[in-house]
């Protein structure tokens, strides 16, 4: 089983006060816990299997209650119990989940998107969406991909544009395995920068821009570095760009941005360069690939 959220990042909630319909010092407000708690309560997605396979005893539950149990067999001990915290505090469910601590909240709601199916609106899909809907509306800094809450950079426009390129890059790799890597690699560069790892967060962000060149250039380009691509996708014409802008402007102003900060600062190596990367510097890198990749897609693979 993968670590759960309160594992990963409980040490962010320390001091968390255990009083009802009160906001706390973890940075999500009351009421937004009550959203995220609805957004659960609406897709319990029915679930019906079969404990043994010697009789045919089958158990009818939901993906919150199988994520509930999941999670009291994880940590030993129950997190919630709907029907008492309804008898004891006369509480809804909405509002029993939403008094939950905030990480253990945390650990069902990835609990629960493992538990729904693949279906695009009422499933994985649509309860993504929901959950993160909540936390770009409230300026809350976690985004839930691939069933994990990832902590993002809490100013709203870092926070929308990471969402925005992490979302597409989820849903083209999903269509297309050829945007696994480009993903993977995006992903990891969040991850580094969130921890500190200034120079690998550079590293995978450039990979992350250079595969989706490689994946729109086609085959027969899979060695070329970010600068023999960038040529090839301008020579391709496959970028509208205004006529008072030309390409070789375009290339070297922007499309090359990413590419120079990683082969100056970050790559082949880096060694002792590797280590003066600033975290602005490295913030930089991952939100010029958030930016460019999203650029690539809506420029490219959203006109086929």
């Amino acid at each position: 089983m993968k670590r759960l959220f309160s594992e990963r990042y409980g040490e962010l909630f320390q001091g968390e006060p255990n009083w009802f319909g009160e906001d706390d010092d973890s940075g999500v407000p009351y009421n937004a816990k009550v959203l995220i708690a609805r957004v659960m309560e609406d897709f319990r997605e029915p679930i019906s299997f079969q404990p043994s396979r010697y009789d045919s005893l089958t158990v009818n539950t939901d993906a919150l209650v199988l994520a509930i149990e999941e999670l009291k067999e994880h940590i030993d001990y129950p997190v919630i119990d709907l029907d008492m915290m309804r008898m004891g505090a006369g509480l809804d469910e909405v509002h029993a989940l939403a008094n939950v601590y905030t990480p253990h909240l945390f650990d069902l709601v990835e609990l629960q998107y493992k538990e729904l199916s693949d279906d695009a609106e009422d499933g994985k899909g649509g309860f993504r969406g929901e959950i993160n809907k909540v936390f770009r509306e409230h300026d809350i800094p976690w985004l839930l991909v691939d069933g994990q809450l990832v902590k993002i950079d809490p100013r709203q426009f870092e926070q929308d544009l990471k969402l925005k390129a992490l979302s597409e890059m989820k849903e083209l790799k999903d269509a297309d395995p050829l945007y696994q890597g480009a993903y993977d690699e995006l992903r990891k560069a969040v991850g580094f920068l969130e921890r500190g790892d200034y120079a690998e967060a550079v590293i995978n962000a450039g990979k992350s821009y250079e595969s989706v060149l490689k994946v729109i250039c086609g085959p027969g380009f899979e060695t070329e570095a970010a600068n023999g691509l960038v040529k090839r996708l301008l020579e391709f014409g496959r970028l509208s760009l205004p006529e008072s802008l030309s390409p070789g402007a375009f290339q070297n102003g922007v499309l090359m941005s990413l590419p120079i900060i990683r082969n100056k600062a970050a790559a082949h190596g880096s060694g002792a360069m590797g280590c003066e990367m600033s975290g602005p510097m490295a913030n930089l890198a991952v939100n010029l690939a958030c930016a460019l990749d999203t650029y690539l897609i809506q420029e490219t693979i959203d006109k086929e």
